[in-house]
C-alpha cells in the first residue's frame, strides 16, 4: 500500500511510520526541511516536499496514493498551553490542513482512505459513566473546534462515496517512554509532585503510544468502516489512581498533589478541557477489528515507564499532548 502521512517524524507518526514500513508498505512523508528529510530518510520512508496550507503541492504529493495519514500537529510547550494565542498554528494544521488534504484527494482520485486521529478532551464531563462515540455527543469549545472541523473533512471524504473511508480516532493521553509529556509528568513524580488537572474521582483516558500506533494501521489495513472510534486502554483510572500508580513507579508513598487552584492558571484555557471526568470505552473499534492494546491499564504503563526511565532508556522532554 501507498500511504502518505504528515507529521511522520513527530511523537505518533514515528511509531506509525515505523509499523507501517515493518509490514511491507511504501510511505511517502511530507517534508518541510532538509532536517525534515535526513529523518524520515532514517526512517526508511520517501521525503515528500510539499505544504499543508498549498493545495497544489499536496495534489502533487498524494498522487498515486492509496490513503493519507493526517498525523501532524503543533502542540506548545506547557508554559504556553494556556494561551490561545499558543494553539493558533495547531489549529490551522487541523482545521484547514485536513481540508487540504481531502481537497487534494478527491481531486487526484485513487486516495481510498483518510484517517485523522482526534482528541477525547472533544466529550462533555461524564463522571463515573461509560461513553463512546457512538453514544455521547461533543461539547466544542475554542481550543477544541479545530480537532472537530478536522472529523467533519474526514466525514465529508467518506460521503463522497465509491468505496472512500473517513475515519477518526479519538485518542486518550498518550503516554509512554517515547512521549516526552509523560516523561514531563514522571519527572515531576520523581521530585515528589502530582500535577494534573480536575478532581481526584474523575477520570482521565490514557493510551500506550505505540497502541495509539497500531490503531491507525489496523483502521488503515484492516476493513473498519467510516466513523468516530474511541481510542483508549480497556480500564481507564481516576487521577487517584493515576497519582498512585506514579507514586509506584517512582518508588514513593504518595505525591503531593498540585491543587487546582494552582493548576487553573497554568493551565488557562485548557483547564476545563483537561479537567473533564470522561470515562472512554474502547467497545466499539474492537467490534469492527482486531485492535487489542498491549497494555491495558496505566498501572501497568506507569510502572513500565519508571522501569525503562530508572535504567536510563529515555529522558524528559517538551511537553506534547
Amino acid at each position: 500500500m501507498e500511504v502518505f502521512v504528515t507529521g511522520a517524524t513527530r511523537v505518533l507518526g514515528r511509531p506509525v511510520v515505523q509499523q507501517l514500513i515493518a509490514a511491507g508498505h511504501h510511505v511517502r512523508g511530507l517534508s518541510r526541511s532538509q532536517e525534515n528529510e535526513k529523518e524520515l530518510r532514517e526512517l526508511r520512508a520517501e521525503p515528500v516536499a510539499a505544504n499543508l496550507f498549498d493545495v497544489e503541492s499536496l495534489k502533487a504529493a498524494v498522487k498515486g496514493c492509496d490513503a493519507i495519514l493526517h498525523l501532524a500537529t503543533r502542540i506548545p510547550p506547557t508554559m504556553k498551553m494556556g494561551r490561545l494565542s499558543a494553539w493558533l498554528e495547531n489549529d490551522r494544521i487541523r482545521r484547514d490542513g485536513t481540508r487540504n488534504l481531502v481537497e487534494a484527494a478527491l481531486a487526484v482520485g485513487g486516495v481510498q482512505t483518510i484517517i485523522y486521529p482526534s482528541f477525547f478532551s472533544v466529550y462533555a464531563d461524564s463522571g463515573d459513566k461509560w461513553i463512546d462515540a457512538a453514544s455521547t455527543p461533543v461539547q466544542s469549545t475554542t481550543s477544541l473546534q479545530s480537532t472537530l472541523d478536522a472529523e467533519e473533512a474526514a466525514a465529508r471524504f467518506a460521503s463522497t462515496g465509491n468505496g472512500r473511508r473517513g475515519i477518526s480516532l479519538r485518542m486518550g493521553a498518550f503516554y509512554g517512554p517515547e512521549a516526552p509529556s509523560a516523561m514531563e509528568i514522571l519527572d515531576y513524580a520523581r521530585k515528589g509532585i502530582g500535577a494534573y488537572p480536575g478532581r481526584r474521582d474523575g477520570y482521565v483516558p490514557h493510551i500506550w503510544l505505540q497502541d495509539a500506533a497500531s490503531a491507525i494501521v489496523v483502521a488503515l489495513t484492516e476493513p473498519v468502516p467510516s466513523g468516530i472510534y474511541d481510542i483508549v486502554d480497556d480500564e481507564p483510572l481516576t487521577r487517584r489512581e493515576m497519582f498512585d500508580a506514579l507514586a509506584q513507579a517512582v518508588g514513593r508513598k504518595h505525591l503531593l498533589l498540585v491543587p487546582d487552584l494552582l493548576m487553573r492558571p497554568l493551565m488557562g484555557t485548557k483547564y476545563d478541557d483537561m479537567s473533564r471526568s470522561i470515562r472512554i470505552s474502547n467497545r466499539r473499534f474492537k467490534e469492527v477489528s482486531n485492535w487489542q492494546p498491549t497494555v491495558p491499564n496505566a498501572w501497568i504503563g506507569w510502572a513500565r515507564i519508571g522501569q525503562e526511565s530508572a535504567r536510563g532508556d529515555h529522558s524528559p522532554a517538551g511537553m506534547v499532548r
